[in-house]
């Protein structure tokens, strides 16, 4: 009888945001020590902070935010990516478990554990990464949504006049101009951070298919 105790919820989701954040900056190839050796100082790695200020740039640019179409446009898009992706999750696991990795340990053949490894970090890096960007775009429909049933949240904020004219603005007037710039700021990363993150997927799909069609000499 197996009496290993489930994880919770939280405690799940917590763990597979550790991990997201772990294969954003970890290559298939890599092993414990070189996925050290890549891991950001500052959390994020350049690229994700070049988001950060894309995003930070993006919510200045656009005073009235996301229009209620474009917003209405991002969520069915996202809907449908999100049933796609618990697909792609689906089949990745089915192949993973039809997958003899006997022949891969190190014990039964050397040379073949570095592709037993690749193929394992495949399979792991890929899963992961897929239901990560399905938790980016629930919340990224969670907050366009919210968009949808407030007019205040498309509230127009003139981040360099409410600068320029600070003084004439009331406590109230201020805390609600920063939230809204916060939480438009978050969307943006979000958005942004789900077309990275998608690129990721899809060269490490790319990599380790054209690597194992490599393998295959005709001559």
């Amino acid at each position: 009888m197996d009496t290993k105790k489930s994880k919770s919820f939280d405690q799940n989701l917590i763990d597979l945001l550790k991990d997201a954040h772990k294969w954003e900056y970890t290559e298939i190839n890599d092993n414990k020590e070189k996925s050290l050796q890549k891991k950001p100082k500052l959390f994020f790695t350049r690229f994700q902070w070049v988001l950060v200020l894309l995003s930070v740039g993006c919510t200045i640019l656009c005073p009235n935010g996301l229009s209620f179409n474009f917003a209405g446009y991002i969520i069915s898009g996202m809907s449908l990516f999100v049933g796609l992706l618990f697909t792609l999750v689906v089949s990745l696991f089915d192949k993973f478990n039809d997958t003899d990795f006997e022949k891969y340990k190190r014990a039964n053949n050397a040379d073949l554990y570095p592709f037993g490894v690749r193929l394992k970090n495949f399979f792991k890096k890929s899963i992961i990464l897929t239901l990560y960007t399905a938790i980016i775009a629930i919340v990224c429909i969670l907050m366009l949504a919210l968009i949808l049933m407030s007019d205040k949240m498309n509230r127009t904020i003139d981040v360099f006049n409410a600068v320029q004219y600070y003084n004439d603005y009331g406590i109230m007037f201020c805390i609600k101009a920063i939230f809204l710039l916060v939480y438009r700021s978050v969307l943006f990363y979000l958005l942004l951070n789900f077309i990275y993150i998608t690129k990721q997927m899809i060269t490490s799909f790319y990599d380790y298919m054209v690597s194992e069609i490599d393998k295959i000499h005709l001559s």
